[in-house]
């Protein structure tokens, strides 16, 4: 074990019991584990599990040359690979093997889902250390439940509304080629252009239709069931990266990471007809309503999430039970584009 004094470990813990971001709360760890036990490298490991495949990607990396977040919490990580590149990571997910003397320590939550790991190198670890590295970790979980706690939705473990704009604003700092204070301070991977041409990131808002009904016919309990069962099958259907949101009522968003509009309609219409297809208890049938629009970094966040909103309106007045492109509807002459429309009202 390195020297350490008092004084530099009381540092650490206050540096990681003030942290408000998940990205620089993760760096708090590794630094912390780094400096107190000696180690050449210690890394905060990102799991992703799917039904056929789970994938390992570094978040964060410290060693000699400082903290390097790899994670911004809304790019897709370039270096995500698959656990079976990791021998030791893949015999705790198969059975449960842990050799905490080996350095590799699992992320647990509270449910006893597995969502990460911190790898340890460059140093042999003893009992005391391992000690302290457990105790490390109680309180870099406990931080986490606290920021859950006022970031997560209660009924439906979905993301609340007030993180929405937070993460737009990353996903609008991270297409601008300006220089951007709030990106700066949260000292993020400096990701400054914007997705491959053809790929954007795309704003959906996804409503659930007649749910009135549901409420008045069946009473609040199922109506609560009924959300949380469409929380689920978000949760189930949409990838690791992309952030989901509860934004109030029967109201849902999705942040969808970069892809080509004809795939982003499709992952969208998958989950509507996902939904259509399934059997709610009590209340059989439900539907959903979809409207989309492209993150464009010339827009405002509000500007963006009224171009899905209208979309999404269009939907609901059109049939329900449907996904509306802002673009095509713009397009094809269905709706007006309100920014250009304020614009020439200025002159």
């Amino acid at each position: 074990m390195s020297s350490i004094s008092a004084g530099q470990l009381l540092s650490h813990l206050e540096r990681l019991t003030q942290e408000r971001e998940r990205p620089l709360l993760a760096a708090g760890l590794a630094s912390a584990l780094h400096d107190i036990l000696g180690a050449e490298r210690v890394t905060i490991l990102k799991l992703s599990q799917t039904p056929l495949e789970s994938f390992v990607w570094p978040a964060v990396v410290v060693d000699g040359d400082g903290a390097h977040v790899r994670d911004d919490g809304i790019s897709i990580p370039a270096d995500m690979v698959s656990v079976e590149s990791f021998e030791r990571i893949q015999a705790y997910l198969e059975n449960g093997t842990q050799r905490p003397g080996d350095g590799l320590f699992p992320l647990l939550k509270s449910s006893g889902a597995c969502f990460g790991f911190v790898d340890i190198e460059g140093c042999t670890i003893d009992e005391a250390q391992i000690e302290i590295a457990c105790r490390l970790q109680a309180i870099f979980m406990n931080m986490l439940a606290l920021l859950d706690y006022s970031e997560v939705d209660t009924l439906t473990g979905l993301l609340n509304r007030k993180t929405f704009d937070d993460y737009l604003l990353r996903i609008l700092s991270s297409l601008s080629s300006g220089d951007d204070a709030r990106l700066k301070s949260l000292h993020l991977p400096q990701r400054r252009h914007p997705p491959p041409d053809g790929l954007a990131h795309w704003l959906a808002v996804i409503d659930i239709d007649h749910f009135k009904r549901v409420n008045d016919n069946f009473g609040h309990l199922i109506g609560d069931e009924v959300l949380l069962l469409v929380a689920t099958m978000m949760a189930n259907s949409f990838r690791s990266h992309d952030k989901l949101f509860r934004f109030g009522g029967e109201e849902f968003i999705v942040l969808l990471k970069p892809n080509t509009e004809d795939d982003a309609r499709r992952i969208f219409d998958r989950f509507r007809a996902g939904i259509g297809a399934r059997e709610f208890p009590q209340v059989g049938r439900v539907t959903v309503s979809i409207g989309y629009a492209a993150i464009r970094l010339d827009d405002e966040s509000s500007v963006i999430l009224d171009n899905a909103d209208n979309a999404l309106y269009w939907a609901k007045e059109h049939g329900r039970n449907q996904v509306a492109s802002h673009a095509a509807l713009l397009a094809a002459g269905q709706l007006e584009d309100k920014r250009s429309s304020s614009e020439m009202e200025l002159f």
